[in-house]
């Protein structure tokens, strides 16, 4: 039921054994995400940078997020000014499994919190209200 892979990034062993691995159980669950639905994530760290402002690092897992959707992550909410892939160049979309840096919060996100799409500001800021008044209880 549990498949297991000895590997050692240091020694760069069995890494293609782990993908492959990863991929044959993905493909015999039969796991895949839905890329047309608004994005689901968790966000991996957080940074306030001098020139770009607020940058969220975040692992989409449902959906796809773009350039210009209003996003809640947390307690904090913005609309998505820029998003930038692994490799640092400018991205219109982040799909299912895709990690991305986002610009436009408004505040830092804690690491480990859900970003969300929502559908207009006026939602973003009711949520990310009752978010803070349920931390200030």
């Amino acid at each position: 039921d549990i498949l297991c892979v000895e590997v050692s990034a240091v020694e760069r062993r069995n890494l293609d054994k782990l993908i492959e691995t990863i991929q044959l159980q993905a493909e015999v669950l039969e796991l895949q995400a839905n890329p047309n639905r608004e994005a689901q994530g968790a966000v991996i760290e957080a940074k306030l940078d001098r020139g770009r402002g607020v940058v969220a690092t975040a692992l989409i897992q449902r959906g796809t997020l773009r350039v210009g959707e209003i996003i809640v992550c947390g307690g904090q909410w913005g609309r998505v000014r820029a998003l930038l892939n692994d490799r640092g160049q400018n991205a219109a979309e982040a799909g299912p499994s895709v990690p991305g840096e986002i610009l436009g919060l408004d505040r830092l996100p804690d690491a480990g919190d859900l970003l969300v799409v929502v559908s207009n500001e006026r939602r973003a800021r009711e949520i990310t209200a009752c978010i803070a008044y349920i931390i200030v209880m």
